[in-house]
């Protein structure tokens, strides 16, 4: 006899089964279409809420069977938003849509990538909805809190602030190569890489930590890759961008890859991926956001500098010009979206990193 699957279940004895178990509390209720949310504390301040759906995740693609992953990515996708808010995180609702064939197994598997992913963020499902479907459709809603000072944004960048990113840089598609292409690293780099393509960790504790202590005039989440991020904020705050990468120190075990691949490590760091925070401020900030990130025990590095309205520009290797426009924006032709990913890994290994090639100075 096989498995159970959710369709030998049906609805109310999964929700009786699976889920009142897993999220049911002595002092909220469950079951119903609302959730109850009271949070530790003051309940002033100003409540965001974002919502996502998630894609087909990367360790699904390189072929990871196991649903954990789903469950992880539609939480880090959610919680991620609410980092570059700076706010803490109270409560998530997810929407499944599955197929009555999937495996009881396999959903539960589903449920703790996404309870452990919210755990490491101190939150917790609250609710959702579940129905079945003729395919896995995964979205969620994240609600955070931001009190004593107003949430943080992509339209706060001044002309002049120094531009950082918060987190990886360049090791989500570091590892991607790894395990495509099995590459030969040292073993200690392997896990780590391996670990940002799975589980990839969503900023919460600092994106808080900058909001609270007023340190970043804006912030976002790079989840589109630097280029469109970049644009977005470019818009938000009607400013322009120069980014300078000679001066940039990558991890050991991007290096690592770079090196074996022989390409150049700034290629890495262009691609969505890593879910960093890009972050502008005021020069004098520099030591204590540093000191922050180092308290968090995420990585910090100068990228560039806020200009004048006009180009999103690059200056590397004694060439200057438009930053190389790997772009993730639906509804375009040119999205990976629209070309597919074989597409996108193409433009990011092999196009010129700066059009219009020039000699700086």
């Amino acid at each position: 006899m096989g498995e159970v699957t959710l369709g030998d279940m049906g609805e109310r004895e999964i929700i009786a089964s699976v889920l009142r178990p897993r999220y049911g509390r002595m002092d909220t209720p469950f079951g119903d279409d609302c959730a109850w949310l009271s949070p530790e504390g003051s309940l002033s301040g100003v409540w965001v809420a974002t919502t996502d759906p998630c894609p087909t995740p990367m360790a699904a693609i390189l072929g990871y069977s196991d649903y954990y992953y789903y469950g992880w990515l539609l939480a880090a996708i959610n919680l991620s938003d609410l980092a570059a808010a700076g706010a803490t995180p109270v409560g998530m609702l997810s929407s499944l849509l599955l197929p009555s064939s999937m495996r009881v197994s396999e959903f539960t598997r589903l449920l703790d990538g996404l309870d452990e992913c919210c755990m490491e963020a101190g939150t917790r499902v609250v609710g959702g909805n579940l129905k079945e479907s003729d395919r896995v459709e995964l979205t969620a809603t994240a609600i955070g809190i931001c009190a004593g000072s107003a949430p943080l944004g992509r339209h706060g960048a001044r002309i002049g602030d120094t531009i950082g990113v918060i987190g990886q840089f360049g090791s989500f598609w570091a590892g991607v190569f790894l395990l495509q292409r099995d590459l030969e690293v040292f073993t200690p780099h392997r896990q780590e890489l391996i670990d940002s393509v799975l589980t990839p960790r969503p900023k919460v504790s600092i994106g808080r930590e900058l909001r609270e202590l007023g340190l970043v005039h804006a912030c976002l989440d790079n989840s589109d890759g630097l280029y469109p991020s970049l644009c977005s904020l470019c818009e938000s705050s009607d400013v322009g961008v120069s980014l300078r990468f000679d001066d940039i120190q990558y991890d050991a075990p991007v290096q690592e890859v770079a090196r074996t691949m022989k390409v150049d490590p700034a290629r890495f760091a262009l691609g969505w991926g890593d879910w960093q925070l890009i972050v502008t401020f005021s020069d004098e900030q520099l030591g204590a956001i540093t000191e922050a990130c180092d308290r968090a025990g995420v990585g910090y590095r100068t990228i560039g500098t806020v200009t004048e309205p006009g180009e999103l520009t690059l200056a590397y290797e004694d060439q200057s010009g438009p930053l190389l426009a790997l772009d993730s924006q639906r509804f375009t032709p040119d999205s990976w979206f629209t070309k597919g990913i074989e597409s996108y890994v193409s433009t990011l290994l092999e196009a010129p990193l700066v059009g219009e090639r020039r000699a700086t100075g």
